[in-house]
């Protein structure tokens, strides 16, 4: 902008001294023209600003290393006698960092920005404001955007180094049963209501009092994966995508899991995974989650 300044100004003293120096019809349409192109362009400033029109096309989530972009499109009076200057906030939600970016719009009115896929995580693209400048570049007039879009980058599945033996992984625990019949129990000393039937006979006999069985049942507990969290995002891209692939071989052969998340504060957050929506919904909230500083795990 400065240097189109620079130049009309000048071009504006060349006019004014070959009027002083001419004064002919020549030299006072040289010098009426070139005083009315600040005008003009300010009225097609203008006129752009107000019909602008901004419109965005982009992808929710993307896997990672996969090339994408968000289109941009600029319609009305600001794509023919105007440009622009879309600016563009980025911000990394696992590291907590952001950086500003800024791209001109011309000629069709489109344009392409590519998606960072290069890790995985949460981005958040936030538009803050456009600005309008006139074709020769004297003016400009700002509009404020605020619009924000997250798009996620997900993890490709990883193979680990070494297989999940689902035999292994159907962890068994034991639990009290609501049936009063079962061939697991435990002893203990009977209670005013409780069945007859639950008496055990011959350990009372022996005991000299009345014991009865307390009936208990196996159940498949959570199997637990061990992931850990670290600001080395290479890293950090392997482990997730070594966790998804085991969770769902894990899932493929009915095996519920559990993903534990462990905060600094030591507040635990657990996530139940026992069908491809919760490993999801799991898994996206793990690409929204803050990485601290120093490095945690997740089970």
């Amino acid at each position: 902008m400065f240097r189109t300044w620079g130049i009309y100004l000048i071009a504006l003293i060349s006019a004014f001294v070959f009027f002083l120096c001419y004064k002919m019809w020549v030299a006072w349409y040289c010098l009426v023209g070139i005083l009315l192109v600040p005008v003009l362009s300010l009225i097609a400033c203008i006129v752009a600003a107000v019909n602008l029109k901004f419109e965005t096309e982009f992808p929710k989530s993307s896997q990672i290393e996969d090339p994408n972009d968000i289109e941009i499109k600029i319609s009305g009076y600001a794509s023919y006698f105007s440009f622009c200057r879309v600016g563009l906030r980025i911000t990394d939600r696992m590291m907590d960092s952001s950086r500003k970016l800024s791209y001109r719009i011309h000629d069709t009115g489109s344009l392409k920005i590519p998606v960072d896929t290069s890790h995985c995580g949460s981005y958040a693209y936030r538009f803050t404001k456009v600005r309008i400048y006139d074709l020769l570049g004297f003016f400009f007039i700002s509009r404020k955007l605020n619009r924000e879009y997250e798009i996620l980058v997900l993890p490709k599945p990883e193979m680990p180094d070494i297989m999940p033996n689902t035999y292994g992984f159907k962890a068994k625990n034991l639990r009290r049963s609501k049936q009063p019949m079962s061939e697991i129990y435990d002893i203990r000393d009977y209670q005013l209501g409780d069945p007859v039937k639950t008496i055990h006979w011959k350990m009372s006999a022996k005991k000299d009092k009345l014991l009865v069985k307390d009936p208990f049942e196996q159940y498949g507990g959570h199997s637990r994966l061990i992931l850990k969290l670290t600001r080395d995002r290479d890293i950090m891209d392997l482990h997730l995508g070594q966790i998804l692939f085991t969770s769902k071989y894990l899932l493929d052969h009915d095996v519920p899991h559990r993903i534990r998340i462990i905060p600094p504060d030591m507040k635990e957050i657990a996530y139940e995974v026992e069908s491809r929506a919760d490993l999801d919904k799991a898994l996206v909230n793990v690409l929204r989650m803050k990485i601290p500083e120093e490095d945690i795990h997740e089970e």
